[in-house]
């Protein structure tokens, strides 16, 4: 009924401050201090204090353009460090270390007080390749949340020792970690208001001043879904103050076999500690019921307080974190101009960040409620100012509805990964080493997130469910999306680097590094939140089959070159007085850096309602990337056709589970393509610099830099993030890249 033709966006303008290539626009300073002591001729000191104080400006962490939403952050940081060493005897020597931390970031809200964001859908929504912003905080990034930020302060104890006997030099000791996490997560302080599940349906709902789902987070009441609350309600604590205590003791042996051999024998075992909150009362996490299956499990779970659990917290303690490490080096003619070294280990990662943070969100003291239109008792949601909309008013009670859970498995194991090595160098002529290294690693049990509880999933898993009461038909009917953090993740990695290092070559003043690095890292999830851009997916897409994602890792790169050099220019060897004074003291530097492209997905997000399954492919497509892309005819100059998809539009839309009638479930087809199967451009760029020293006397001198960033002025090619077949038939890219100069005058003293 609205005319043809009506204004419904304006395009905006706007002026930000940005990474220009020298760091985001900031006030900033850093100071660092140490004094030494030597006591005596066997007991020696020292202490060292550094300060970091950043701010950024406003629009570097979140900008909008509507008035009062630009934020920044601030930054400042503290560390000492205290070390004492102490020489017992001829062959014993032990140093003490004590280190205390006191980081502080925050990235609070802008002008604007805390309210709800507007969205057109789940993902950032594009209209001809312009991003489009309603009104709130970060309108660009569905699903993030400010304000963030408090004091975390870092006390760290050790103590170490070597021991020389005889061909063994053996070295023990251990460390005791004290965290002490004061945060502060808004996580859905300011409520989320999506207008639709596409852009079509959200341009209706905007029209019709309605919301397809409301989100926010409320204070439940000491209460859990389902459970009767009292209106009106109020906003939770966004604050925790998390403890967290962490030791580790190690060993090693360094054993000389032979004169030409050494052999390194370690063991090292790490003790990683639950958090939990100095009152206990506000821990609480999602714990699996009774079942035979996951699904059983999930259906039948419950969030409860940590101190109620089976397992007594948040999640089980792990000690059984033992690393050995074995490595080997070998001169291996005796003359110390070829050397051959490998080696292997386990280490082992935390289970510690925003993710297990996020318990924080969970009843019965934060409930982040999420409301859909049409269910029981909102067969309408009206777009609303009011943070907290439909539960701001009123009298007498109401239904508390499902929230999300956030579940770190109680069950949880360390992650960790094998690692192993191997190194050939040889000295050539003197002036050059040639080397062949090669690395590798396997992840186990790597720490993976999953949402085993999405709509319709009671559908898709074969569980009964009551439509009246459960519309969406969770298989667990209390609770929204249960977001998990497992040991589903997996990866590998294989390296091998080949190189060059040159000394002073002769008397040219030329020295020189060359690397080639041939690649491959595979895993299921290369990130904890999938931040990498082009994922329309939060974790895994299968949450019962981690292997359906396996693929090249976001970061997986084939083919790297690197070289760089320094070439102090011999003018003056021959030269005295005022030509010396001219020509001395010349400098051309260079770094050299080559890389094939990252893989990416292409989705298809046609049927999803909270997932898009990939591209299913209908014909031969080309994977490899395309440097030289057809420009867009359209008002973007710098807009090019990287990949054409018309290919594959007889298969775009085609998949839905039978049983939900929507593709966020599987089984997926054989032709669905891989995670990363498709591949970005490849990259280079120059940087040089050329630098001129003066020496004024023997102490004081002064040095002119000239540094050029880009010597080339080339500009690499870069793909949109908008590879959904659903709404584009292809994928677009664009041109970066420009030249900078800097220079600088530096007083030496």
């Amino acid at each position: 009924a609205l005319p043809a033709g009506l204004p419904v966006f304006g395009e905006v303008f706007q002026a930000v401050p940005t990474d220009a290539g020298g760091g985001d626009p900031q006030n900033s300073y850093q100071l660092v201090g140490r004094a030494d002591w030597n006591i005596n001729d066997k007991t020696s000191m020292y202490v060292r204090y550094a300060l970091q104080d950043q701010e950024f400006l406003d629009g570097t962490n979140a900008f909008s353009p509507y008035a009062g939403f630009n934020t920044g952050q601030t930054t400042f940081a503290n560390n000492i460090l205290g070390s004492v060493t102490r020489v017992w005897s001829d062959n014993f020597v032990s140093q003490t270390k004590f280190v205390f931390n006191r980081l502080n970031g925050e990235q609070p809200l802008g002008e604007q007080a805390p309210g709800p964001t507007l969205y057109l859908s789940t993902a950032v929504t594009r209209i001809g390749g312009t991003a489009i912003a309603l009104p709130g905080y970060l309108p660009f990034n569905p699903g993030s949340a400010i304000p963030f930020g408090g004091p975390q302060n870092l006390s760290q104890f050790y103590q170490d020792q070597t021991w020389t006997i005889g061909d063994h030099s053996i070295r023990f000791g251990g460390s005791y970690v004290r965290i002490q996490d004061d945060r502060t997560f808004g996580a859905y302080q300011n409520a989320v208001q999506t207008l639709g599940n596409s852009l079509f349906s959200g341009l209706d709902n905007l029209v019709l001043g309605n919301v397809r789902q409301f989100q926010v987070a409320i204070n439940p009441q000491g209460k859990y879904p389902l459970d009767t609350i009292t209106l009106p309600v109020s906003a939770p604590s966004f604050s925790r103050n998390n403890r967290y205590n962490e030791g580790a003791f190690y060993v090693n042996d360094s054993w000389k076999i032979h004169p030409r051999v050494t052999l390194n024998l370690g063991l090292r075992w790490d003790y990683f500690g639950v958090q939990h909150n100095t009152d206990r009362s506000l821990d609480s996490n999602f714990y699996y019921g009774a079942g035979s299956t996951e699904q059983e499990r999930v259906a039948n779970g419950r969030i409860s307080l940590a101190q109620d659990s089976a397992v007594g917290d948040l999640w089980q303690q792990d000690w059984n974190n033992f690393g050995p490490r074995v490595g080997v080096a070998w001169d291996v003619f005796g003359d110390g101009k070829t050397s051959l070294r490998g080696g292997y280990g386990i280490s082992y990662e935390r289970n510690f960040g925003n993710v297990t943070f996020n318990v924080i969100q969970n009843p019965p003291n934060y409930a982040v409620v999420s409301i859909v239109a049409g269910q029981t008792g909102f067969p309408t949601i009206p777009i609303t100012t009011d943070n907290l909309g439909p539960f701001a008013t009123g009298t007498g009670t109401r239904i508390l509805p499902r929230s999300t859970a956030r579940h770190v498995n109680e069950e949880i194991v360390t992650a960790y990964a094998h690692f192993w090595s191997a190194a050939l160098e040889h000295e050539i002529m003197g002036q050059l080493v040639a080397s062949a290294e090669y690395s590798g690693s396997k992840g186990v049990d790597l720490y993976s997130i999953e949402d085993p509880n999405g709509p319709l999933s009671a559908i898709a898993y074969g569980f009964p469910f009551d439509p009246v009461t459960n519309s969406l038909a969770y298989i667990n009917p209390i609770y929204n999306s249960i977001n998990t953090r497992g040991n589903k993740g997996f990866s590998t990695y294989h390296g091998l680097t080949l190189g060059l290092d040159s000394r002073v070559l002769g008397e040219t003043g030329l020295q020189f590094q060359a690397k080639y690095t041939w690649s491959h890292a595979i895993d299921n999830l290369s990130s904890t939140f999938s931040e990498s851009s082009n994922n329309f997916n939060l974790g895994l897409l299968d949450p019962f089959n981690p292997e359906l994602d396996k693929g090249d890792a976001d970061f997986d790169v084939r083919h790297r070159f690197v070289s760089s050099g320094i070439w102090e220019i011999p003018f003056a060897n021959d030269t005295e007085g005022i030509a010396k004074h001219i020509l001395d003291g010349w400098q051309i530097t260079y770094i050299f850096t080559a890389r094939t492209g990252s893989p990416y997905s292409i989705f298809d997000c046609t049927n999803g309602f909270f997932r898009c399954n990939r591209l299913l492919q209908a014909s031969e497509i080309d994977r490899g990337a395309n440097d030289n892309p057809r420009e867009v005819d359209g008002p973007n100059p710098n807009q090019f056709t990287f990949l054409d998809l018309t290919s594959q539009l007889p298969q775009a839309g085609t998949y839905a589970n039978p049983l939900t009638g929507t593709a966020d479930y599987g089984p997926y087809p054989s032709n669905m393509t891989a995670r990363n199967a498709f591949r970005r451009p490849g990259a280079w760029n120059v940087d040089g610099g050329v630098y001129k020293n003066f020496e004024i006397t023997e102490r004081i001198g002064m040095q002119f830099r000239a540094e050029f960033y880009n010597v080339f002025n080339h500009a690499n090619l870069f793909i949109d993030d908008n590879a959904d077949i659903s709404s584009a038939d292809y994928i677009t890219a664009f041109k970066d890249g420009r030249r900078q100069v800097q220079l600088a005058l530096k007083f030496i003293f």
